[in-house]
């Protein structure tokens, strides 16, 4: 029998190996190099014993009942969408209805007598009792908000031109 040389793999393969070994997925070579690195090693012995406790903790572990089959969380998320879709199916036909509605009231002729805002007949002795009507006024020559004046930027002479570029040569001509 050939010696197992366990210090040629490193932390994460012996995790997976010994992982492995637990669970029944190595050759029956591999399950006696595996208890003799267990029975000579003192580090893989505590890496073997916390697998062994997180395998029974996970098993251990209580399921949680609010959690639906997965029957039955299908029919729920079914007929979820369902719902969605019928809603959406309303609010689509409702809009349409609305659509076809308008259309007709705008393209049958107009009937007075059915289809009247309200109005007030106005007699003609009331006319002269009411105030005169005033024509509609606007602001522009007086506006309500006073509006800035925006600044003008005259272009410097040529003189001030001449002295801006003067005083740029000096500074350069000095560093």
């Amino acid at each position: 029998m050939d010696r197992f040389n366990y210090q040629e793999y490193n932390e994460d393969d012996q995790f997976e190996l010994l992982s492995a070994y637990l669970d029944g997925e190595v050759t029956a070579t591999e399950r006696q190099r595996i208890e003799q690195w267990l029975a000579t090693d003192e580090s893989s012995k505590r890496l073997y014993m916390r697998l062994l406790k997180l395998r029974h903790g996970v098993r251990t572990m209580p399921v949680p009942s609010c959690y639906a089959s997965s029957p039955d969380l299908f029919s729920l998320v079914w007929k979820r969408i369902i719902f969605r879709r019928r809603i959406n199916w309303m609010w689509g036909s409702a809009a349409i209805a609305a659509c076809v509605i308008g259309s007709i009231s705008g393209i049958l002729p107009a009937n007075t007598s059915r289809l009247q805002l309200a109005q007030q007949k106005i007699d003609s002795g009331d006319i002269q009792t009411q105030a005169p009507i005033s024509p509609l006024m606007v602001a522009l020559n007086n506006p309500i908000v006073e509006i800035p004046k925006t600044a003008v930027v005259q272009p410097p002479a040529a003189e001030e031109l001449e002295y801006i570029r003067e005083e740029m040569e000096f500074d350069i001509n000095n560093q």
